[in-house]
């Protein structure tokens, strides 16, 4: 196992932690989704398998990060499904057959992130890459094969892990709705975790396996699956940052390994501002008072400052006004 870390790059404490305590995730996944191990090929032993899904894990632990809300064995299983898999294709298989093109059980999940990136207002196919191949499984790949990896955040980085986050509160609230079935959160969890965090699409886990595991309909899975990708696409395309970073990798020649410098969290930050300032002027007075108070009590400046300074610029009235108001409140609070 350290040979194979240092493979990648040095693990943390808490990342070797991780590593340590969930190696029984790849068992788990060679036993579930393997087949024939009971009788392994030459070529094809439990010992070489269960390497290649540890580096799926230790590429999870690399970069798992405790804020999305996602338990990590969840995060990682998708990981070390698409490593086992790529090598059972590349390293174990005499002959490759490619996937089948236009299956329709597989539309779903490919395009979550395609449903929130595509532009209506031409039929111009928009010049983006697939979220899943390109920021998720290339970073695992690079790592696996000892190729160099941009030092930094890069913008592929920062869409999966919106990505991830929209795909966490999608499945929330989907697993929240009313069902007639008290299994509505495990249909959800295994969509998210077999099929829309598996970046490879080649080795997401088929609706039908799925149905027949919850021992559900097939429309029933179906459905389920389409209303998490209508609540991902929702959730990214409010999202002002994802356009904007959406925007930098299709015009830029590095596209989704574009590091994140200065002036582009510049720019992230504009268009986050710019979206909020919008929203603001179009909301009824107690949203516009929450906004307000988040934004002062999020604020490290000094507020006493920023009020002594906005008030001295109201009219006259408007300063009596406030005033008269406000007098009773140093008594209330005492």
């Amino acid at each position: 196992m350290g040979a194979n870390s240092t493979a990648l790059q040095p693990l943390s404490h808490e990342q070797n932690r991780l590593v340590e305590e969930n190696l029984g995730l790849v068992s788990v996944h060679l036993r579930r989704h393997v087949h024939n191990l009971g009788q392994p090929r030459r070529d094809r032993e439990w010992e070489d398998l269960f390497q290649e899904g540890c580096m799926g894990l230790i590429a999870a632990a690399l970069r798992y990060r405790t804020e999305r809300g996602i338990a990590f064995a969840a995060f990682a299983l998708p990981r070390i499904h698409s490593a086992v898999t790529r090598a059972l294709e590349a390293k174990f298989s005499t002959v490759r057959i490619p996937p089948k093109r236009g299956a329709r059980e597989d539309t779903s999940a490919n395009n979550a992130y395609a449903l929130a990136c595509t532009d209506t207002k031409t039929s111009q196919k928009p010049k983006v890459y697939s979220l899943a191949e390109e920021a998720a499984s290339r970073l695992v790949d690079d790592r696996a094969a000892g190729r160099a990896i941009p030092s930094g955040e890069t913008i592929g980085r920062r869409l999966r892990d919106k990505y991830e986050r929209a795909v966490a509160a999608a499945g929330k609230a989907i697993a929240a709705k009313i069902s007639t079935r008290s299994d509505r959160d495990k249909l959800v969890g295994m969509l998210i975790e077999e099929r829309f965090l598996v970046p490879d699409v080649e080795t997401r886990r088929p609706l039908r396996r799925i149905a027949r595991d919850t021992s559900s309909s097939y429309a029933r899975v179906a459905q389920c699956e389409k209303q998490i990708t209508a609540a991902v696409a929702r959730i990214l395309s409010s999202d002002p940052e994802f356009g904007e970073l959406r925007r930098r990798m299709s015009t830029h020649p590095m596209g989704a390994d574009l590091p994140i410098d200065d002036e582009i969290e510049c720019s992230l930050v504009s268009a986050g501002a710019d979206e909020l300032v919008r929203r603001f002027q179009s909301a009824d007075g107690p949203d516009q008072a929450h906004v307000l108070k988040v934004v002062l009590e999020g604020s490290h400046a000094d507020i006493a400052g920023i009020i002594r300074g906005r008030f001295c610029h109201l009219p006259k009235t408007t300063r009596d006004k406030l005033l008269r108001e406000t007098a009773d409140f140093v008594g209330r609070a005492a």
